[in-house]
């Protein structure tokens, strides 16, 4: 498998921090889920490729949740901390208060654990990750908000759409050209929080 593909190789000359970033510029383009004007909270933003792409598209300040340190970027507010701690909600809230933001338009992960390599645990653990992000965006996602998530697609992932795809009026899977074919990962997207 070559990790230095195209991909890769284009991230290097157009400064972005990963290929992970032209996911989310495909998707972006397709499906118009962040404007000018969204508050937007990404999982999983470290080492910054989704942020760079964020701040493209909107003009409001990002905040970002990785358990991993991140690089500062300009206008984003960074939480490091775990996405499946169950009190993640409170640095999300105070980050939230200290910047008059009163709710979120749009939630974004591209989180996932260290794969394992065993596809029906890797499965689960995106799963679980989807989950606890979507319990959050009930508090936090306002009413016709957005979100986009990475998940590896498995026998829960039926169950994962049946769960939460009628609380939004549109949802889809898609799979980005810079995915790589091999991989199991898909993108769900759900959008206008009923």
């Amino acid at each position: 498998m070559n990790r230095k593909d195209k991909y890769y190789k284009k991230a290097k000359k157009q400064n972005y921090r990963s290929r992970a970033s032209f996911k989310l510029i495909e998707i972006q383009n397709k499906f118009n889920i962040i404007n000018k004007n969204s508050y937007v909270i990404e999982f999983g933003s470290s080492p910054g490729g989704w942020t760079q792409v964020i701040k493209q598209f909107t003009d409001m300040p990002i905040i970002s949740v990785d358990l991993n340190a991140m690089p500062p970027i300009d206008n984003v507010l960074f939480i490091q901390g775990d996405i499946l701690n169950y009190n993640i909600g409170k640095p999300i809230r105070e980050t939230m208060a200290k910047n008059d933001i009163e709710s979120i338009d749009v939630f974004l992960s591209d989180a996932m654990v260290r794969t394992s390599g065993i596809a029906e645990r890797d499965s689960y653990e995106s799963y679980t990750i989807c989950e606890q992000i979507m319990v959050l965006s009930e508090e936090f996602l306002k009413r016709g908000g957005n979100v986009l998530l990475k998940q590896f697609q498995g026998e829960m992932t039926n169950e994962f759409l049946n769960k939460w795809k009628d609380k939004f009026q549109f949802y889809k899977i898609t799979k980005p050209h810079a995915s790589r074919k091999e991989s199991r990962e898909i993108y769900i997207i759900l959008k206008g929080k009923k």
